[in-house]
Parts: C-alpha cells; structure tokens; sequence
C-alpha cells in the first residue's frame, strides 16, 4: 500500500508522448541501436550464402575474394545460419525491451487515472460517464503505449532494412541504389495508402467502442427505472444504432485488413520477379547462381517482414496517438475548475464550535445552487436540514465532505481548519449515512468495517454497531436470513438486503468508525416507524447522544425531536431554530410541515 501512496504522489505532464519519450530514452536508444544491428547481421546471412552458393558452383568470387578465399563452404554455410540466429534473437530482444518499458509506462497511466477518479468531486463525476472511464482504464492505456512496444522497435526494425537493403543489394549482387530504391518506393506506396485507411477505421472502432461502452453501462445501471418509466425499448434502440454502426465500421476495417494481408502476401512474388529480371538484364551471363540466390534472400525473406509490417506501423501509431490524446483529455478534465479557500478570517465563536461554516456558495455552470449559507453547530447538537426537493439540501453535505466546488470562508470541525485540505483528509472528520445505504459485495463484518479481509477479533465492535442500529444478522425479517453472522456475504451492492437493511448497515457503519461529526442523508427513509423509533432510542438519542449529528429528512417524527432545524429554500438558509419555534413564526415553514402531514410515509 506504501508504494501505491508514493505513486500517487507522482503527476504526469501536459504531453503525455514528450514524457514518455524522455523518461525512456536509454531504452529507446538501446531499441534502435538493436534494430540497427539486426539489419546489418541479417545482411550477412546472404552475403555468406552467395559466397556457400558460388563456392559450390565453381564461380569466381567477386565480392572479398581474397578474405574467404581458403574458407571452407561448410564453414560459410554456418556463417550464414549463424547471422539469421542471431538477427532473429536481436529482434526479439528489442521487442521484448520495448514490452516491458511498455508495461511501465502502463502503470504510470493507470495510477494517474486512478488518481484523477479518486479526486472527483460530486457535481464533476456526474458530468463525467461511468463507461468513459472505464474504456480509458481498460482500452487506452494500453493502446497509449504503442509508441514504446510497436512503433519504436517495429519501426526501427522497417527503417534500417529498408535503408541498409539498396545497399546491400549493390554490394552483394551488383544492382545500382537507385533502381532498388525505385522498387521499394512504388511498393511502399501502396502499403501507406492502405495502412491510412485502416488508422482511420480502427480509430473510430476506439471511439464508437467506448461510446457503446458509456451507454450499455448506463442501460445496466438504471435498468430497473427504465422499465418504470417505459423507456427500455427506446433507449436499447439507441445501443443497438450503436452497434450497427460500429459494425459497419469494422466491416470496412477488416476488409481493409484483408486487403493489406493478401497485399503483403503477394507482394514478395512480385519483387522477386522484377529482381531477378533486373538482375539478369544488368549482368547478364555474368550474374552467378550466388547472385540470384541472395538477391531472392534480401527481396523474399530479408525484406518480407518490413513490407508487411509497414502498413501496421501507420495502424499502431496512429491508435497509439489517439489513446494518447484520450488519457491527455481525462487527465485535464476539470483542471480550471478550482476550489477558493476564503479569506482565511474567523469569528472568535467558531473555535468553541464543533462545526463552524460562513458564506458557503455552490455553482454548477451558470447556476448558483447554493448562496453563502453560515451555520454553527454546538458539540452533541441534533439539527436536521428541511426543505423542499431541489432547495440544496443534499449539496449542502456533499459541499461540507468536499465532493462539490463549493467555496467558503470557514469550515471548522472542532476547531480545525478544513478549506484548502485535501478531500481524504477531510473525510476523517466526517461520518457519513447514504439515503441509498451503500452496500459492498462483500460479508456483513467487512461493510460494517469498511475494509476487505478484516478478521474476526473486530466482530464485538461490528456485532456492538449492528445492534445499536438494530440490525440482527441471525433474526433479520425473522427468518434466519443471514445464518453466518457477520461472516455472512450479502451479495453484489446488497441484493440480498432491503433498502431499510441497507440503511442500516450504512447507520451501524457510521457507529463502527465514530467520525467527529455524523451527516445522515434521509437515512431513516427506508425504515418503518417502529424501527425508527427504536433507531431515535438505541442510537441518535443513545450511542450517538454525545456526537454532533446533522440529519437531511422529510420525516416529521424527526424534527419534532431535534435540537435545531436548519430551514432551507432555493439554495438559501432562510430561518433556523427548534420546531415550535419555527411553527409558530415562519409561515413558508408551516406550509412545508403541512405538506409533510399530507404526504404518504415509506415504508420497508
């Protein structure tokens, strides 16, 4: 856990690719130099085969006579062998080097997104879909590396052949630069065009994949709404457009591969063809057996590889440069949007406080949601935030845990000073109750405990948690349902578990962990009225009874029992106090209890 902390420490820069080119170049450099020298070895493997062929034939050697002149062919045959092992190793060599810098650039990338997931805030992640990051995590850190393990050691395995071979090929066999040269370029031509044309379908295979992604997670996510609200036909015709078209898209693409595959298979044919006529026509009957012999070498199998490999060089770079971009764009979402830290001055009263806030103001684009609310809450006080749906009382608590880009001059919890901390920090001043009682797929000790493999020694503090939010795992709706106890594992995101269950957990979670200050989030509005009323006993007024507890509800049993209610209506606090007080003096307040008094109480 220490080495992952120590990377998060660690922030990538602007340009993703100049980093990932400078922080790599003693391996780059030892990649090139590799291929540079698996192109000359590969070299010698048909220059000692014409010498093994010519030897053979009883011709005259014209090409370093003198230095093989009492060589034996076998010994030449070896040579030959020798320079293909060797250049096929050198090659696997690189592209293994270029792998493993691949690899950890890789986790670079992945502790960086990760980073920039964890540090969201509310109003941000909600503007940013679940199924785009997931595609960027899962596709485009992996495609952003192409530059390290296939452009870079592919393409320095395709320069220098391409480059050495015209050589190569006059030193060996006689054909001038020039005419070789021709050859490649009218071939390389047609390599290129194609390999364009597939970067581009394969880039919008990237994007209509990810965009498919985003939808099909958002399907599977409120599934259950959909079909509430009638729209599970209409929004799966929308997946489906999407698939067709990405379909047709790969369609194209793996035609286009198609065409690119036979390409690369056909085309050493017909170089080797031309060669052999150029050859013939240049030297003619002076040309011998070792000169067709290794100019078949170079075209058919020295060069082989290169041809086909240059239309994926193009393919893979692109990708690379696109995946590149993506992270780039994830990475710099949000950037400008800055949290103010005030002004820094405080009132003398605030450090007598156990939760002190001034001139807190929340902005979502161009509305002003929230308009600088200031409260103090004394230590053990019960205030309960009221309002009607939308006046801000759920961003009022996201903005005190840190999740929104709320700004305020003074946020103090029991005389420390929040603003300006960072959000992990900030959460440890702060229990939190769900309305939707999150729950782990994970045993009942481990959610309550809010960590994965914690043993048995905790389970009097779990058991002790779980009672005062009566909740108990051997008599749950009184049927046994939780036969292991707190080992019991309670499903995927608690299916197991009705949502006042999970209300619960949420409730006796908040108990395990004792946080300075509790926010409850309607975290009574799946529980019946006898549960409630056991719930106000054993642990509001009970084990919480000394805690400083800030409850959002629409419950009219609750604000006829708390200390202080925090009245709220379009964002502002327009009038605190207890609930006779209120009754008696705020009309907008007695029309809001009314409509409570009218209003059907959940049950579950």
């Amino acid at each position: 856990m220490k080495s992952v902390d120590h990377a998060l420490d660690f922030e990538l820069p602007k340009n993703l690719l100049a980093w990932m080119l400078k922080s790599r170049w003693p391996a780059i450099l030892l990649m090139v130099f590799g291929s540079l020298v698996a192109a000359l070895v590969g070299l010698a493997a048909p220059f000692f085969q014409k010498l093994f062929v010519d030897r053979l034939t009883h011709k005259e050697l014209e090409v370093f006579s003198d230095l093989f002149v009492g060589v034996h062919p076998l010994w030449l045959l070896t040579m030959a062998f020798g320079a293909m092992i060797l250049t096929q190793w050198l090659s696997t060599a690189t592209s293994w080097v270029g792998i493993w810098q691949s690899i950890k650039v890789q986790e670079r990338f992945g502790l960086e997104i990760y980073k920039k997931a964890l540090s969201m805030r509310l109003d941000q992640a909600t503007r940013q879909p679940v199924g785009e990051t997931v595609s960027i995590y899962a596709t485009d850190v992996t495609g952003a590396t192409a530059f390290l393990d296939q452009t870079i050691p592919l393409g320095a395995g395709i320069i220098f052949p391409f480059v050495c071979a015209p050589i190569a090929v006059q030193v060996i066999c006689g054909i001038p630069v020039s005419t070789t040269v021709m050859l490649m370029l009218a071939v390389l031509s047609i390599s290129i065009t194609l390999s364009i044309r597939q970067s581009r379908f394969f880039q919008a295979f990237k994007r209509l994949a990810a965009e498919r992604t985003a939808l099909v997670n958002e399907w599977v996510q409120n599934l259950r709404l959909l079909r509430i609200l009638g729209w599970v036909d209409v929004f799966e015709q929308k997946i489906f457009n999407k698939r067709e078209e990405e379909t047709v898209n790969r369609v194209k693409m793996v035609t286009n591969g198609q065409m690119m595959g036979s390409f690369g298979s056909s085309v050493n044919f017909f170089l080797n063809l031309v060669a052999v006529m150029t050859l013939g026509r240049l030297k003619g009957e002076t040309a011998t057996p070792g000169d067709y012999f290794a100019l078949l070498w170079i075209f058919g199998v020295f060069l082989s590889r290169p041809f086909r490999q240059v239309p994926w060089i193009f393919t893979f770079t692109f990708d690379g440069w696109t995946s590149l971009k993506r992270i780039e764009n994830y990475l710099n979402r949000f950037e400008t949007e800055e949290l103010s830290v005030g002004d820094g001055k405080l009132d003398a009263a605030c450090h007598s406080a156990a939760l002190s806030l001034k001139d807190l103001s929340l902005q979502i684009g161009e509305n002003k949601v929230l308009h600088d609310i200031s409260f103090e809450i004394e230590p053990g006080e019960f205030v309960a935030i009221v309002g009607e749906v939308g006046s801000g009382k759920s961003l009022l608590l996201m903005s005190l845990l840190g999740e929104t880009a709320a700004v305020c001059s003074t946020l103090r919890v029991n005389g420390v000073e929040l603003r300006g901390r960072p959000v992990d920090e900030r959460r440890k001043f702060f229990g939190f109750v769900p309305q939707d009682g999150f729950v782990m797929s994970a045993s009942l000790r481990e959610n309550v405990a809010f960590r994965y493999d914690v043993r048995s020694e905790v389970d009097p503090a779990v058991i002790q948690a779980l009672r005062v939010a009566q909740f108990d795992p051997m008599h749950e709706n009184g049927s046994g349902s939780l036969p292991d106890g707190v080992a019991t594992e309670i499903g995927e995101r608690g299916v197991n578990l009705s949502g006042g269950q999970r209300q619960r957990v949420g409730l006796a979670r908040a108990s395990y962990l004792r946080r300075p200050v509790i926010l409850l989030d309607d975290a009574l509005s799946a529980v019946d009225v006898e549960t409630e009323r056991a719930l106000f006993e054993t642990l509001l007024f009970g084990e919480w009874r000394e805690a400083t507890r800030v409850m959002v509800t629409h419950r009219l049993s609750v604000l006829e029992r708390v200390d202080r209610i925090l009245f709220l209506r379009d964002g502002r606090l327009i009038d605190q106090g207890c609930f006779q007080e209120l009754t008696r003096r705020n009309d907008d307040f007695r029309g809001f209890v009314s409509s409570l008094e009218t209003a059907p109480e959940v049950q579950a």
